[in-house]
């Protein structure tokens, strides 16, 4: 089993650290040809699909990972509802958006364009569908497709932005529609890899798997929104407080950040749908989250060790010397970043379980508690507030998980944080497993 989940977790790892290096490269010509003010504007302009996809998605991504898990519902029952889903949530979010847009973008979005803004919104259901369809692959745990699709979606996207940016000088209207292309795209070649992974498609309505996949998806969803405030109201809050220019700033220091997380996001992935068919084997769930996670953790520490140490040279070579004043927030989230690493594992397990109401209840506490400090530190220390806000909202979460985990799973502090001797079979499976990755298919 060590072995396989190796594998697949190989797999995403090697497919998002290439997405991380596309997405760090797409953040890095819209940077230097726009400039700090561009890139704020353009990070401001995509939350507000972002923003709209967390509050009326419901959850239901995940809900299709956890009933195809189950076997409750068959793939191509499960990919019908999605599309279903789609349509009806992409109506749903797209007039709450017009209505933003037209009576309340100047105090929610000020400095942004409405121009913009209109233009971000027609990313909803490319976005939404790209979302909920891959979740049935990976609920089919058809992890090599899963992320091969994610791989595309993310080269178009960096394609698109050199021929539209680059090419055609087109400035914050090509980054935006570039990446509403990518999602349009490759939306197409995954519907029919979809479709033949599910063996069909049912497009028929289906009350009680609706009724399901809301009241598990509920649960998750309340997570989801503190979620998506707790990682991205701060850009919010500095526009509020400072100017796009600052966000522009604090987003470059925050998509370096967030690229320690290739590790734990790629072992999580795989971890969740694991779970769901562990749970009939204790003993061996008991002792195979905690592995998982102190491995994580391990290596997650040597990486932002090294990121810290070179973080000047790394800023100054990719983005130049005009985004110096992203150095110092970039330092201080990779505090953060790093017990997100650990929380990320501990909470799939969790969600895996059937119990994603406790992830939602420490996530409400941690955003929460993440608002108020943005809202005292950035006035005083502007961006270096709203990082230092942000690195102790996530580790309290990480030390809050661990001990709910700990309740759950009978398991120990130690166990889930610090390193064994016995791990480095953990590595040997994971060189055997680099090994054999050409022969996987």
């Amino acid at each position: 089993m060590i072995g396989t989940f190796t594998k697949n977790t190989l797999i995403t790892f090697v497919t998002r650290a290439v997405t991380v290096i596309f997405s760090i490269g797409i953040t890095i010509i819209i940077a230097r040809i726009l400039g700090p003010g561009g890139q704020g504007i353009y990070s401001l302009a995509i939350l507000l699909p972002t923003l709209l996809l967390i509050f009326t998605g419901f959850g239901i991504n995940v809900a299709s990972v956890f009933y195809i898990g189950k076997r409750k519902y068959s793939p191509k029952e499960v990919f019908g509802q999605n599309i279903i889903f789609t349509f009806l949530i992409s109506i749903f979010a797209i007039l709450i958006g017009l209505i933003i847009i037209f009576f309340f973008s100047d105090k929610l979005f000020p400095g942004v364009e409405k121009e913009y803004l209109f233009l971000a919104l027609s990313l909803i259901p490319f976005a939404l569908f790209f979302d909920l369809a891959s979740s049935i692959l990976l609920g089919l745990q058809k992890i090599k497709k899963y992320n091969i699709i994610s791989f595309l979606q993310s080269l178009l996207f960096l394609v698109l932005v050199g021929i539209l940016l680059l090419g055609f000088r087109f400035w914050i209207t090509a980054a935006i529609s570039a990446q509403v292309f990518s999602y349009v795209l490759t939306g197409i070649i995954l519907f029919f890899i979809t479709k033949k992974e599910t063996g069909g498609l049912l497009l028929k309505f289906n009350k009680q798997y609706f009724q399901n996949a809301l009241s598990y998806g509920f649960k998750v969803y309340l997570g989801g929104i503190f979620g998506f405030l707790h990682y991205r109201m701060d850009l919010f809050l500095i526009n509020f407080f400072i100017n796009p220019i600052a966000v522009g700033f604090y987003y470059v220091a925050v998509k370096l950040a967030e690229g320690i997380w290739l590790l734990s996001t790629s072992a999580a992935t795989v971890l969740f749908p694991k779970v769901t068919t562990l749970e009939k084997d204790p003993k061996q769930l008991k002792e195979f989250t905690p592995l998982v996670c102190r491995n994580v953790l391990f290596i997650t520490f040597l990486i932002a060790f090294l990121l810290f140490v070179f973080s000047r040279w790394i800023i100054v070579l990719f983005y130049s010397e005009e985004f110096l004043d992203s150095v110092r927030p970039f330092q201080i989230l990779l505090i953060g970043t790093l017990f997100t690493a650990g929380w990320r594992i501990l909470a799939n397990d969790i969600q895996g379980r059937g119990k994603p109401i406790l992830n939602t209840y420490i996530i409400i506490f941690s955003a929460i508690l993440n608002i108020i400090l943005n809202i005292l530190w950035i006035p005083r220390w502007g961006i270096q507030g709203a990082a230092w806000a942000t690195a102790v909202s996530y580790s309290i979460a990480f030390i809050i998980t661990v001990f709910v985990y700990n309740k759950i799973s009978g398991n120990k502090f130690k166990d889930v944080i610090f390193f064994k001797k016995s791990d480095f079979l953990f590595y040997k499976n994971l060189l055997l497993s680099i090994k054999d990755l050409k022969s996987i298919k």
